[in-house]
């Protein structure tokens, strides 16, 4: 029972600013995983999550942030709450296509965010 309270406040500190995986802060768990994913590993999972939503990536690729969906819960939720913005976002718009400026300037502001979170801002 401890143990699954343990994995619902893992769970729900995911969602807040400044939150990264048990183990990379020193962070204490009731059975810390010796291969708990880094904030590395998370970022650049998150980054690449629309490019693995939409079978942009590659099987190597695929794989890779499969893997880490599967070990990392907070990622994992990140991805399940992506996957119903897109679900919502494709529902509204129908059958209309963003420019591919757009794409860009979003991908760009993404990017920047996440340098931005590495370090420390």
């Amino acid at each position: 029972m401890n143990e699954d309270r343990t994995r619902e406040q893992q769970t729900l500190a995911g969602s807040e600013p400044g939150w990264m995986p048990p183990g990379v802060t020193g962070e204490s768990t009731s059975s810390p995983s010796p291969a708990a994913p880094s904030k590395a590993e998370c970022s650049e999972a998150l980054l690449r999550v629309f490019e693995f939503l939409d079978g942009e990536l590659g099987p190597d690729d695929c794989a890779k942030i499969q893997a880490h969906l599967d070990e990392c819960a907070p990622c994992l939720q990140e991805y399940d709450l992506d996957t119903t913005l897109k679900a919502i976002v494709k529902r509204s718009c129908g059958s209309e296509q963003a420019p591919d400026v757009l794409r860009s300037t979003i991908m760009s502001r993404i990017s920047l965010t996440v340098v931005e979170l590495e370090q420390g801002r």
